[in-house]
């Protein structure tokens, strides 16, 4: 017989799945934009899917707190109020629009508008989420001081991630209108590249935060 557990759990292991599968292909095809070797057009071919592809992991990004305390509740580690619950996936929910905003956003105002609620968005449930798990950890909080609580804290610091990726991501498409003009230059493909290295870095910070965070709510080692 098909329970809550295995409903939850399902999803959260689809969207893991996702995140960090769909984010490979974004770190691949980031990596052949870099590529001065390849032709203008292919480099903006390499771009646009891997922004295309990009919606993946945020949706998943979205969803996992959400989905991730229904899960907690069916397996009675925490016992969250209908208010909590609300607020959760109301905020997921609004999560979900701006980022499917940003990749349907044609008139470049709307873009930067969403783009800036993005980033508040972020910056708000980082430093939210950050209290939760610390308070939490300390024995203070909503969720059980152990694995829980580290778990928590450890999400908190993917907003800070994701923040950082964006912001060293920013200058690559001013670079890449510079290319489609004025061809390859050595200071045109060192913007391309230090922007994308220096993203990459904190991909990969994401990738290892993601990684603990999954052996932690398996493993359960303390």
């Amino acid at each position: 017989m098909i329970t809550d557990i295995d409903v939850w759990k399902f999803i959260h292991i689809l969207l893991f799945v996702y995140w960090l599968g769909a984010d490979l292909g974004v770190f691949l095809l980031a990596k052949a934009a870099q590529r001065s070797d390849l032709t203008f057009d292919q480099r903006v071919i390499a771009l646009r899917m891997a922004l295309k592809i990009d919606i993946l992991p945020r949706l998943s990004f979205a969803l996992m707190f959400p989905v991730g305390l229904e899960l907690s509740a069916a397996l009675g580690v925490v016992e969250p109020g209908l208010a909590t619950r609300a607020i959760s996936w109301s905020v997921s929910a609004l999560w979900v629009v701006i980022v499917i905003g940003l990749v349907r956003a044609r008139e470049p105002a709307r873009a930067r508008s969403l783009k800036h609620a993005n980033v508040v968005l972020h910056w708000v449930l980082f430093l939210v989420v950050v209290a939760i798990g610390l308070t939490s950890v300390l024995g203070h909080g909503p969720f059980p001081a152990g694995w829980l609580g580290w778990k928590i804290l450890l999400f908190a610091l993917i907003f800070f991630c994701g923040i950082m990726i964006d912001r060293e991501f920013d200058p690559v498409a001013p670079a890449f209108a510079r290319l489609a003009t004025e061809g390859s230059k050595p200071d045109i493909e060192q913007v391309i590249k230090g922007a994308i290295d220096r993203s990459i870095l904190w991909v990969l910070a994401l990738y290892a935060l993601v990684v603990v965070i999954a052996f932690l709510g398996t493993a359960r080692p303390f």
